[in-house]
């Protein structure tokens, strides 16, 4: 495996990870990103370190985590299979463009539409990657 292929495949998942909406399971089926995931996993284990598990908030910290890891394989699975099917038939020079031309249009899909619908933003329903994020 060549160092070009690492960071190609890095790229695409934390792309992924950081735009590509995927749905919120067992709650209420919003679509939001994984980061925003692990965001609300992250501020959520801080309150559990100080309050306690119990109840609703140990369940849904779980809840929370267990989308971060599933979905965050998922998405690894995913920026692999691209590099070695899709990026790895390509040339090296047009390989490497391809995954800038597709890193650089989820980011801006992400950022100037609103590809994301959750209930855990302030203002809309709707929303984009710098309302989300907000």
């Amino acid at each position: 495996m060549s160092t070009s292929a690492v960071v190609l495949r890095w790229s695409i998942f934390v792309a992924l990870l950081l735009a590509w909406p995927v749905p919120m399971i067992g709650l209420d089926g919003s679509m939001i990103p994984v980061a925003r995931f692990a965001q609300l996993a992250a501020s959520l284990s801080v309150l559990v370190s100080i309050e306690g598990a119990g109840g609703m908030v140990g369940t849904l910290g779980l809840l929370l985590w267990g989308h971060v890891l599933v979905y965050g394989v998922l998405l690894w699975a995913g920026s692999w299979l691209a590099v070695r099917f899709v990026v790895g038939r390509l040339s090296t020079r047009l390989g490497s463009l391809f995954v800038v031309a597709l890193v650089v249009g989820l980011l801006a899909w992400g950022t100037f539409g609103r590809p994301y619908d959750t209930i855990f933003h302030h203002s809309d329903a709707h929303a984009s990657l710098l309302a989300l994020y907000r």
